[in-house]
């Protein structure tokens, strides 16, 4: 029977020793992190993502998400699928979703909790699509083979049933437009015509909620009106809140919070979802960190870039400035230079008439 941790009272977290029960010794209470301690997990943690939703006995509760997500969707039961997906050669490693599923109609579902940005992320989800869809026509051609014995390998027939690829975020995607944006929070892509919108094949679909678009805080479940306003909510928020929200009601969140309390996990589920808050501050510090270096290495640099920017425009201002003086003396002395060269040349001239007339050149010096 599996150990289950539980809080003395289940409306409150256990801010004190006395509070709490562990019928796990191995779990001491003093090594436990802040948000750990609070009543209900953090979805947006793998370990409390797959506890609410990917477990056997949350399938309604994702049925519940599928439907809310994809729009006129209806889905009477699932059937969860190996997560682990072959690479596409032998040597390959295997591919490892958060949730993989499909419906009574082979409908395929990959559900994924995307914490960090990445690069080239909508690439590598078209990517991870293409695994269900190989898997849909080489898995039977392969059953086949194994049945009868040098029967052919080759694809009878390329029917595909369609493939939902989810992605909830907990960061914003760029678009072209955001108004396009469901509710302002979910975007959704096919395979369509260019020129008038006309689908192409149903086989392909990608929908992406991106929680950091939701405005509301913790204590502003009042102001959620949709159904996707609620769900980004709960996902945001779930473990800052003492109780569900009275505008939270229906079976739905009603399974969502009765599955993320804390008191409710087996005490593996608990160590699983503590290390893994752990590893995520962790990672939120290192970030920090690298950030703040970042800054200061891009400040120092940038202000030595400015001094020996500086210096060479001070280099340059400073030749201009001394041609405009030079320029400026050199008028000044050669206006001086030549007012007394006019004035020795006038000097000589009167000499020069002076003496034509026969007037002495001694009478003549004492006249200048």
């Amino acid at each position: 029977m599996a150990t289950v941790i539980h809080w003395t009272h289940p409306h409150h977290t256990p801010d004190g020793a006395s509070s709490q029960v562990l019928e796990d010794p191995h779990i001491p209470y003093g090594n436990l992190s802040k948000d750990a301690r609070k009543r209900f997990a953090n979805l947006m943690m793998d370990s409390a993502f797959k506890i609410v939703f990917g477990l056997p006995a949350s399938e309604k509760t994702l049925i519940g998400l599928l439907e809310a997500l994809i729009p006129g969707k209806k889905i009477r039961s699932i059937k969860y699928l190996d997560k682990e997906i072959p690479g596409f050669f032998l040597e390959d490693q295997k591919t490892v979703f958060d949730l993989y599923c499909e419906s009574e109609d082979r409908e395929r579902f990959i559900i994924e909790m995307q914490l960090n940005p990445q690069k080239n992320f909508r690439e590598r989800v078209l990517f991870y699509s293409t695994f269900p869809l190989r898997e849909q026509l080489l898995k039977p051609v392969e059953e086949q083979y194994l049945r009868n014995s040098g029967a052919s390998r080759k694809i009878q027939s390329y029917h595909l049933v369609p493939v939902y690829v989810i992605s909830i975020l907990n960061f914003k995607l760029k678009h072209q437009k955001e108004a396009s944006l469901r509710d302002g929070l979910l975007s959704s892509y096919s395979i369509r015509s260019d020129q008038d919108g006309e689908l192409m094949t149903d086989a392909l679909h990608f929908l992406f909620l991106e929680l950091p678009r939701l405005k509301y805080k913790k204590d502003e479940a009042f102001r959620c009106k949709t159904m996707l306003e609620k769900i980004a909510f709960v996902f945001r928020h779930s473990s800052f809140l003492e109780d569900r929200p009275v505008e939270l009601s229906g079976e739905l969140f009603e399974r969502i919070f009765h599955a993320a309390e804390v008191a409710n996990m087996t005490a593996e589920e608990f160590l699983a979802y503590q290390s893994e808050m752990l590893a995520s501050f962790d990672q939120m510090a290192q970030r920090e960190y690298v950030r703040e270096e970042a800054f200061k290495d891009g400040r120092e640099e940038g202000w030595e870039v400015g001094l020996d920017e500086g210096r060479k425009e001070g280099r340059k201002e400073g030749r201009k400035e001394g041609r405009k003086e030079g320029r400026k003396e050199g008028r000044e002395e050669g206006r001086k230079e030549g007012l007394e060269e006019g004035r020795k040349e006038a000097r000589e001239e009167i000499i020069r008439k002076l003496a034509q007339q026969g007037i002495p050149v001694e009478q003549i010096q004492d006249l200048l």
